[in-house]
């Protein structure tokens, strides 16, 4: 999928290109029972790096970080920089669907809010063989919460291409791919609307003063203030949900 050059003009700025906070990061990753001192850990979908540098102070191997937009994998460069971990630190421009790494190389796969990109049933398929045996998957997506949501908001999600599926239903389809389900974890409402909405809302506003008038570059940023008052009117009704899953 290409994106338009003003989309990624809107997104470069922002200090995260999706739901999340570091707080997250964290609880996420404390339900990992143990990784090897030398971890190989893989950041897959890492935007800007702020989950990066989060498992870069929560674990000592090397990370590699991959997104297939290379000024996002220039922001991980210097967050790793001036956090003094660069050497541990290798960013990858590639494709999540395409990666080019051989099997059972990692001891930690890490996806947080981009599997959907790839779509979350390709995705514990396709990554699955990169993981060593024993190895653990941390993917987020977005999941209902609870049943019969306003049409609103199944409309909004069918105007996305992405329909989200209930919790039980991911777990299922986690098992069929062969994963043992470790834990689930909700992210905090201050993951959705501090640390992604209250910036990007920000970032629209700046942006109309120069390109109000353009229209197509004012459908996007409609667009974007609309999925924001999507998620303040309906976020009993959907999320995003941290599974942390291991190959046994």
């Amino acid at each position: 999928m290409t994106l338009p050059p003003f989309f990624y003009q809107v997104f470069d700025a922002l200090p995260r290109q999706g739901p999340g906070c570091p707080g997250a990061t964290r609880k996420a990753f404390s339900y990992i029972p143990s990784l090897p001192a030398d971890a190989a850990v893989l950041d897959i979908g890492c935007g800007a790096g702020i989950q990066t540098r989060e498992l870069a102070k929560l674990t000592r191997g090397t990370i590699t970080a991959v997104d297939n937009h290379g000024p996002f994998l220039d922001a991980v460069d210097a967050k790793m920089k001036e956090d003094g971990v660069a050497g541990r630190v290798t960013t990858v421009h590639a494709s999540m669907d395409a990666l080019p790494f051989g099997p059972r190389q990692f001891d930690l796969i890490w996806s947080e809010g981009a599997i959907f990109i790839i779509g979350f049933e390709k995705g514990l398929w396709t990554w699955k063989p990169l993981l060593k045996k024993g190895g653990y998957l941390v993917v987020s997506d977005a999941a209902w919460f609870e049943p019969n949501p306003p049409q609103e908001l199944v409309d909004f999600w069918e105007s996305e291409g992405y329909t989200p599926r209930t919790e039980d239903q991911l777990k299922e389809l986690v098992r069929i791919a062969g994963y043992r389900l470790i834990a689930t974890y909700r992210l905090p409402e201050a993951g959705w609307w501090e640390n992604y909405y209250v910036p990007m809302l920000a970032r629209i506003a700046e942006l109309r003063k120069t390109h109000g008038k353009i229209p197509e570059d004012a459908a996007l940023l409609d667009m974007l203030e609309h999925e924001a008052e999507i998620y303040r009117k309906h976020k009993r009704y959907y999320g995003y949900t941290f599974f942390i899953l291991q190959n046994p």
